[in-house]
């Protein structure tokens, strides 16, 4: 399917923002066909470019795979907002889109003429999205935040890890990448209101509150005056790597004689501390110390399979080479490959949706002001000169 007849074909995007949360929901609007120009600082880009790993041994602006992964099917341009020249340029590209993404500390784009109060008016369909740490408004709104912080003060971090050890982070970025989707979610929203009611809106994003709604069950036994507690992992070893057995919580009725025949411990069928949910949830320990007997004697694949074949919910940890092997993932194509033009085939995951009638749109990133002529120059009638841009940055 052409790119021309996506879901967002019609819609251009302005991307601001920088970091992760800000540029994902921008490509999640790109892989649905959107016109995403990407706003980047001059001579440096945006601070993903030089984040490791890199695709080759040199680290080049162009080689982070992070950055390659974030903006996937981009436009750049380099515009400093602070720069007056290159401000009323941001502002001319603000007027014609239908999108504006951006992750600056609340109230800086306002300073410089370019919050959303300036475009109400100018442009009063915009949907214009700020993505921050805290959100626009609150004692917290200047403060900086990361993935780290988001996930702790969010209080997603105190359920996480074991009861006597410190409190654990979730791996990579999962909190911006989180936040990201939210953001989507909510500018897709947006784009329907105005498309319904007829007026653009300010979209708020704070990855605190993210966060936050992601373990809403803490808000649950705060009501009753408890405080949510960390368990632990439920894992066992198996023979080359880690299995959830889910045994516990996950075995339908009258499947538990099942599970101990497979197990090879028929005389646990009666055994009290295992014949409920309840008693098995309240043994847990014990069951898993059973489990982790047979399973450390089998692939964690075969594992899964077997358990999950009686209902049960089992599920093992995926390793990279697991994922980019699954079955799962090889019949639903989720895994692309972008031929880069420097960078040769990189592989891409796909999006974390599927709509029907819809290609996912997956070009190369941009290089840093790539399209500079063609945008700034071809479109809005400057010369690099006259917005004070190193001529290098035109994408030639």
């Amino acid at each position: 399917m052409d790119g021309s007849d996506n879901l967002l074909s019609d819609i251009s995007v302005l991307d601001l923002s920088q970091g992760v949360a800000g540029p994902f929901c921008a490509k999640l609007l790109a892989g649905l066909g959107a016109e995403v120009i990407k706003v980047e600082p001059p001579v440096t880009g945006d601070p993903s470019r030089s984040s490791q790993p890199f695709l080759s041994e040199s680290a080049t602006p162009e080689g982070s795979a992070l950055h390659s992964f974030l903006n996937t099917s981009k436009k750049s341009v380099t515009l400093d907002p602070a720069v007056p020249a290159q401000t009323r340029a941001v502002k001319r590209l603000a007027q014609d889109c239908d999108i504006l993404i951006e992750s600056f500390t609340p109230g800086y784009l306002s300073g410089l003429g370019l919050g959303y109060g300036d475009f109400s008016e100018s442009n009063p369909n915009l949907v214009y999205v700020s993505v921050t740490p805290f959100g626009q408004t609150g004692p917290y709104r200047h403060y900086r935040g990361s993935d780290i912080v988001a996930q702790a003060v969010g209080g997603l971090m105190y359920t996480i890890g074991l009861p006597d050890k410190p409190p654990l982070k979730v791996g990579g970025e999962s909190g911006l990448y989180t936040t990201g989707v939210s953001a989507f979610s909510a500018t897709m929203l947006a784009l329907y209101a105005r498309d319904t009611q007829g007026f653009g809106q300010h979209v708020d994003i704070s990855a605190m509150e993210v966060m936050t709604v992601s373990q809403i069950h803490s808000s649950i036994y705060a009501q009753f005056g408890r405080t949510p507690a960390r368990r632990g992992s439920n894992l066992v070893r198996a023979k080359d790597g880690w299995v959830s057995p889910g045994l516990e919580t996950g075995v339908q009725e009258g499947t538990w004689p099942k599970v101990c025949e497979l197990l090879g411990k028929p005389e646990l069928i009666d055994d009290p501390r295992f014949t409920t949910q309840e008693s098995r949830r309240a043994n847990q320990q014990e069951l898993l110390d059973v489990i982790a007997d047979w399973a450390g004697t089998m692939p964690k694949e075969e594992i899964y399979h077997t358990l999950q074949a009686l209902r049960t919910i089992t599920g093992y940890v995926a390793t990279v080479e697991d994922l980019l092997q699954s079955q799962q993932f090889v019949y639903r194509e989720f895994f692309q490959t972008v031929v880069d033009p420097e960078f040769g085939d990189v592989v891409h995951p796909g999006a974390p949706f599927r709509i029907d009638g819809n290609s996912w749109q997956l070009l190369p990133p941009p290089r840093l002001g790539e399209h500079n002529q063609e945008i700034l120059s071809g479109r809005l009638g400057y010369s690099l000169d006259e917005l004070s841009l190193n001529p290098s940055e035109d994408g030639a």
